[in-house]
């Protein structure tokens, strides 16, 4: 699954001139942009028989790129079809317990919450975790009263047959293997088997269910263009709702249509999500927002860049309405420089009278 969107944002935040400006510059055919802030000219003049003026202000200059990250999970069977006869109908997606998930010649299988593979009916004959795991079930639906245990007994019976008549199922009190399936991670992604789609016929057996398990990968898929704004070392955060989770680059691919595939990693190598991972929805992929800090910020005294010049002895100064003042360039881009050196509100020359901009 390729990057959804890609922005890549300069962030200038001068508060020294009166007006901001937008710039947005296409590039590719990926529907990415690089926006950047810059300082207008606000109250200033451009006319030459004048000097030009701006105020040093706090500022902060930074680049970023704003991408999408996929989450991939590994997932496995976790229940096999019992019924014969013609799919009628398939619901896969997120599911809670009692949700139907496909039917087979107009009978329903449902899912529920457990650890252990329903392998028999639950009846009279019926005992062990199975038993266990649907009174459970039946007692969150408010149809069993006792406490769930391994035997099948007359209260069960009550409860399924109270269940099955709000199902609107023959209620006989027993429920037939393969008309009901239990699997670990209820609430969350329920994926049905390629063997079962409507209007295929089974015989039994088919892989009927499958469940994410095992540990995600985090992933980005990047154009040439895009890769190459990226430098490995960038710090990137992945957000997911109100949690942020920081990144780096841990290996790079390319796939068979020449994107660039970044596999991520937490600080230490581990996991981007590390110990938040249950906060991710369950699923084979997920798609999650994200950031990479391509230029960190750098906040102080911000002047447009024009106003600094280089002297014979290779020293940065700017001048100021008291003459020449030596500086030291911290940051720059687009247009505007962190300095070392003014104190916040000195003016500083940006074009001299009779003079072009530098």
């Amino acid at each position: 699954m390729g990057t959804r969107s890609a922005d890549t944002s300069s962030w200038m935040k001068p508060k020294f001139l009166s007006a901001a400006a937008a710039i947005a510059v296409a590039a590719g055919a990926a529907g990415w942009a690089i926006n950047a802030t810059v300082v207008g000219q606000g109250e200033t003049t451009q006319e030459s028989e004048q000097n030009v003026w701006a105020k040093a202000e706090a500022s902060a200059i930074g680049s970023s790129l704003n991408l999408s990250t996929i989450v991939k999970q590994p997932v496995q069977v976790v229940a096999s079809n019992h019924l014969a006869g013609v799919v009628s109908s398939v619901s896969e997606g997120e599911k809670k317990p009692g949700d139907v998930i496909y039917s087979v010649a107009g009978s329903d299988v449902y899912v529920i919450s457990g650890q252990t593979p329903l392998y028999q009916d639950i009846g009279p004959k019926a005992s062990g975790e199975n038993v266990k795991q649907v009174e459970s079930f039946l007692k969150d639906q408010e149809y069993f009263s006792g406490t769930p245990d391994t035997r099948f007994d007359a209260a069960t019976t009550s409860a399924i047959k109270g269940w099955q008549i709000a199902t609107k199922q023959k209620a006989d009190g027993r429920i037939a293997l393969g008309r009901m399936v239990a699997i670990s991670s209820l609430p969350g992604q329920v994926d049905i088997g390629e063997a079962i789609r409507p209007g295929k016929n089974l015989a039994g057996g088919e892989d009927a269910v499958l469940a994410p398990s095992g540990e995600r990968t985090f992933t980005m898929s990047l154009t040439g263009e895009q890769a190459a704004l990226i430098p490995q070392d960038s710090a990137i955060e992945v957000n997911h709702g109100d949690l942020t989770w920081e990144a780096q680059i841990a290996q790079t691919t390319t796939d068979e249509s020449g994107n660039v595939i970044h596999t991520l990693a937490g600080p230490s190598g581990g996991s981007v999500c590390d110990k938040e991972c249950d906060e991710l929805p369950a699923g084979s992929n997920v798609t999650l927002r994200s950031k990479v800090i391509v230029v960190p910020e750098t906040k102080g005294i911000g002047i447009p860049s024009s106003a600094v010049t280089t002297t014979a002895s290779g020293e940065t100064e700017v001048v100021t309405e008291n003459g020449p003042v030596p500086v030291e360039v911290v940051a720059s881009g687009q247009g505007i420089v962190i300095v070392e050196g003014l104190e916040e509100g000195t003016s500083v020359q940006v074009l001299a009278a009779n003079s072009e901009a530098r």
